[in-house]
């Protein structure tokens, strides 16, 4: 039993983007829910409205005030299964309406899905589950991060495990650059960046990001890094988080904008130092792994407020 007498919920579920995902599942199960509205990087305007007529088709009323949204099954028990089209494959309002199906009863069909393959996914309610073990998928966006790093340095790595029919369109990018990449076996890439590999002067690139199998949103602003070391002008067009090009012009909190500077700096001169750090612990495993590659990176214990 968890409880929740003395946690400020709504305010915690504001600081993460996936503290809305629950609304769906929490309808699904108990018949109602009570969440707030979309909080994590600020890099676009959080509209739930895909989340909202998702849940309508599979049988939800659902009403927004005060910054929350509250949600119940019309039927007084839990979700019915329904049909839904995205107006756009976002990866949230997906995975939300996934797992609401998946609880739901009948069959939903969800069509126009985020979706590495498949563009139509077709769910059968249960009302119970079991356990299971299963591997979880190399994360494209650390792989595509540490690519960048290698062409930002000028350095050879091997990156493994990494699904590069998922870093296909980075990879492109980059041998266009001058940059060599070899693929090893299955999992296992070779990227070869150093002046004694490519020569002297590596080439800048269009980027136009997209939906997957496009250029991806979140390696927009580690690409920016990599562009600015390039001679030559490197139009970037952001088409999905109107707010990601903040990296450009000031020092935000996100996620990926902090990152892009850790990548920044590993060709600057001098000694760069960045704060809020635990917005890249968020994203990554352990980017301290750039120390082991050979870069020099320290993490410093913040000054205590007086």
């Amino acid at each position: 039993m968890v409880n929740t007498v003395g946690l400020h919920l709504l305010s915690l579920i504001r600081k993460i983007r996936g503290g809305f995902f629950v609304l769906g599942p929490l309808v699904a199960r108990f018949g109602e829910a009570v969440v707030a509205l979309l909080g994590g990087c600020d890099i676009r305007a959080r509209s739930v409205d895909l989340y909202i007529r998702g849940l309508q088709a599979l049988g939800a009323v659902v009403e927004m005030k005060d910054g929350k949204v509250q949600a119940y099954a019309l039927n007084g028990r839990g979700l019915v299964g329904g049909s839904f089209q995205l107006d756009y494959p976002s990866i949230g309002a997906t995975e939300t309406l996934l797992m609401a199906a998946c609880m739901a009863d009948g069959t939903t069909i969800l069509s126009s899905v985020a979706r590495q393959e498949a563009t139509k996914l077709v769910i059968k309610g249960k009302s119970y589950f079991h356990g299971c073990k299963c591997t979880i998928a190399p994360d494209r966006i650390e792989a595509g991060t540490f690519l960048l790093a290698a062409a930002i340095a000028r350095s050879f790595i091997s990156i493994s495990p990494v699904i590069p029919s998922q870093v296909s369109c980075l990879m492109q990018k980059l041998l266009a650059a001058g940059s060599k990449i070899r693929q090893c076996s299955h999992d296992t890439l070779e990227v070869f960046s150093a002046v004694s590999q490519c020569g002297e002067n590596l080439r800048g690139f269009e980027v136009k990001t997209g939906p997957f199998p496009g250029f991806p949103e979140d390696l927009q602003p580690q690409t920016m890094a990599l562009l600015i070391t390039r001679n030559g002008l490197s139009p970037v067009e952001e088409s999905v988080f109107e707010k990601r090009m903040a990296n450009v012009v000031c020092l935000v909190p996100a996620l990926l904008q902090l990152t892009s500077l850790v990548l920044a700096a590993l060709a600057a001169e001098g000694t760069t130092e960045i704060s809020s750090v635990a917005h890249i612990d968020r994203g990554y495993e352990n980017v301290d792994t750039l120390h082991m590659l050979g870069a020099d990176i320290k993490r410093l214990m913040a000054p205590a407020s007086s």
